[in-house]
């Protein structure tokens, strides 16, 4: 008798818990579907001391770089990204002020789109942080989608003679946030 009363129990419950929690699914929504990712990726990392400003007996004020970029040579990347931001941090230690200047140039070496990052001299060794953002939407954002190279150029600033012994280093860090709206 016990087990017929749960058996009728849970049949009640089942057929209750099937009635109730069926709804008509519409498949058509998934044409709907637009996925909106944001992907984040380093661009440069770059440390030196102050020594390293000194070479072969003189002081050397620019140090210069550039990396090929490809990112933006396939189809899906400029169909479906809308926006990018580009994220410096720079930590600077050496009595001397330096600017960071990043050049987005075409394949001709036209440059197309410029950043420009200062920092401070650092009294006293202490580090001097500094974060730089900035934004590339519409056509701005079209400049940097054409870009094949970055060049970064770093030049310090006049002030103190720096030497092989001069304390403090420059460190810069940054990465690139993009934002894609991929409409399926």
């Amino acid at each position: 008798m016990n087990f017929n009363y749960f058996k009728c129990a849970f049949l009640s419950s089942f057929l209750l818990l099937i009635a109730s929690c069926t709804e008509p699914v519409d498949f058509n929504q998934a044409e709907d579907l637009i996925l909106e990712p944001v992907i984040e990726s380093s661009i440069i990392f770059y440390k030196a001391t102050a020594g390293d400003f000194f070479t072969g007996g003189t002081e050397v004020n620019t140090a210069s770089d550039f990396t090929e970029i490809d990112i933006f040579s396939g189809s899906f990347i400029n169909d479906n990204l809308i926006k990018v931001e580009f994220v410096f941090e720079t930590k600077n230690s050496i009595n001397r002020p330096y600017v960071l200047r990043v050049d987005f140039e075409d394949g001709a070496n036209n440059i197309l789109e410029t950043l420009t990052i200062e920092t401070e001299a650092s009294p006293d060794n202490q580090v001097i942080e500094n974060t730089f953002t900035r934004t590339f939407e519409g056509s701005s954002l079209n400049n940097i989608k054409q870009s094949q190279f970055l060049r970064f150029t770093l030049t310090m600033l006049p002030g103190e003679a720096i030497t092989p012994d001069s304390p403090g280093e420059i460190d810069v860090k940054s990465k690139g946030v993009f934002y894609f709206n991929v409409d399926l």
